[in-house]
């Protein structure tokens, strides 16, 4: 039986889980268009996975342009005592995802941005209904990579598959066949020797290196966040 959309929390219903409030000086990836938006307050996405992305990178600023770098700082900036229980908003991220409310934490990494992401989803919607394929991906748009799972979809993770696969020899055809196409021929054939090998190698880098930074530099082009 599908669930009936207006007894979801807000955030889920918007598919914007840590509930961004709408602006539309912020070209998010995946937004519903301001004109468009029928919830007047809050950011809506085309699906849930750009919700999570939006938020994702939001902590990431926040980490980098604030210093965000606890759960007691992040959620002061996030959820600020003005309008929030920010002490039980600290302290049930803390409890959820395992961190001290002080511990130093680098969200550029999926082993800390993950567990507190997850554990503000739950707080805001009382509930954190998404998969752990949907966390991920959401992780990989905002340009954080979990560990140890292949990722082939986004173009700066294909790129630097490919620049990550060429330092270990042998992992570099499976890059090239998910991520430079046409190359994996010539670069194949190459490779037959020992000499070629490190060419091939050498090219790979260079070329999953470039495909990273030609699609943050096109992203940046078109204004998306």
């Amino acid at each position: 039986m599908t669930a009936d959309p207006t007894r979801m929390p807000r955030g889920i219903r918007n598919h914007n889980p840590l509930n961004i409030r709408l602006n539309p000086a912020n070209r998010w990836q995946g937004r519903i268009d301001p004109a468009d938006n029928t919830d007047g307050a809050f950011e809506q996405f085309r699906d849930p996975i750009w919700g999570l992305r939006a938020g994702a990178v939001l902590i990431i600023n926040h980490h980098d342009r604030r210093d965000a770098t606890t759960i007691r700082r992040l959620i002061a900036l996030w959820a600020p005592p003005s309008e929030n229980d920010t002490d039980g908003y600290v302290a049930f991220v803390a409890r959820q995802s395992g961190f001290g409310p002080d511990q130093a934490l680098d969200f550029h990494r999926a082993d800390h941005l993950r567990p507190v992401l997850t554990a503000m989803v739950a707080m805001e919607n009382g509930c954190q209904p998404y998969t752990e394929a949907q966390i991920d991906a959401a992780l990989v748009r905002a340009g954080v990579l979990p560990p140890e799972k292949p990722l082939t979809r986004s173009r700066t993770v294909r790129g630097g598959q490919a620049a990550a696969a060429a330092t270990v020899g042998t992992a570099v055809v499976g890059a090239l066949q998910d991520g430079l196409g046409p190359a994996q021929e010539v670069l194949g054939d190459l490779a037959l020797t020992l000499d070629a090998a490190k060419w091939a190698l050498l090219a790979v880098t260079l070329i999953g290196i470039g495909v990273m930074v030609w699609a943050r530099i096109d992203d940046r082009r078109r204004g998306l966040r």
